[in-house]
């Protein structure tokens, strides 16, 4: 099927991206008027019933699966969004995400500079009027109006901070360290994608896993915000990152199954004696905070 053949593209400058392995499913008359930006990801699914229609400056992006039933009309600038980006209190992965279907029913009329975010199912017949942002289910035959307040939460900071830049997703005694040192953010870069083993780490609070991480400055600000670096990860040193710390004057901590350099700055330790090294981390914290 050959998209812009089904649908009705009105006015100009229609943005549409379909992957070969998604799934579309149209009904008759799906109006897109100009500016309409649509993106339809690997494996997803895109269902649009008869007659919807989507005013100008819209944007679809369909990374897992959008339903929406026959009639409904959106507004300019109405905006749907089935995945965001993975985060953590530090980082915002730039192509990893996370994603849940939407479902919208038939007969809905949503308004101008609506945003509809993943995981949201609307009933049918609601009115959503404009500039909502709609995060929850909505039930049918409902009217939805936005309120003029605005929530702010911080993202929780940590005292100390620790990295590593690794092309391995085996780090010598990870699991203890993160657990014996709560107080500190553990901060672990690699400039490709990581293992299902290495992103489950991400599970711990005081954990953030950088994947595709190929500018430099994101190195260094990494780097330059680290009170120690560890140079605990297996395989070889990427990217110089042991030397380039010990020439800001970071202190380095590692193991003698992984070191990849010896110097005066460089705190080796074996790996039954990890009791040891944390200790050194902690007094080594204490004085940098303290000053000494």
């Amino acid at each position: 099927m050959d998209f812009k053949d089904s649908v009705k593209l009105l006015g100009d400058f229609h943005h549409i991206e379909i992957s070969p392995t998604s799934s579309i499913e149209l009904g008759t008359d799906v109006t897109f008027r100009s500016f309409v930006s649509l993106e339809v990801s690997n494996n997803a699914k895109l269902t649009l019933g008869n007659r919807v229609f989507f005013n100008d400056h819209c944007t679809i992006r369909c990374g897992k699966e959008i339903e929406i039933g026959k009639d409904t009309m959106f507004g300019d600038g109405v905006r749907i969004f089935d995945r965001n980006h993975k985060y953590s209190n530090y980082h915002i992965e730039k192509v990893q995400f996370k994603a849940d279907k939407i479902t919208i029913g038939k007969n809905c009329w949503i308004g101008t500079n609506v945003v509809i975010l993943k995981g949201v199912t609307i009933g049918d017949n609601v009115i959503i009027g404009a500039n909502a942002l709609i995060y929850k289910d909505i039930p049918a035959n409902s009217v939805v109006t936005a309120q003029e307040d605005l929530k702010i939460t911080p993202r929780q900071q940590h005292q100390f901070h620790a990295f590593t830049l690794t092309a391995s997703d085996t780090l010598e005694h990870l699991d203890y360290l993160v657990q014996e040192l709560p107080e500190v953010a553990f901060h672990i870069a690699a400039k490709t994608n990581v293992s299902d083993y290495l992103e489950s780490f991400n599970h711990y609070e005081n954990v953030t896993i950088y994947t595709n991480v190929h500018h430099d400055d994101i190195l260094e600000d990494l780097l330059n915000r680290a009170d120690i670096y560890l140079d605990i990860n297996h395989w070889g040193e990427v990217d110089n990152i042991v030397g380039r710390a010990l020439e800001i004057g970071k202190p380095v901590f590692s193991f003698e199954t992984v070191v990849h350099r010896r110097d005066k700055n460089v705190r080796v330790f074996s790996l039954e004696d990890k009791e040891s090294m944390i200790n050194s981390i902690r007094h080594q914290l204490a004085n940098d905070e303290s000053g000494d």
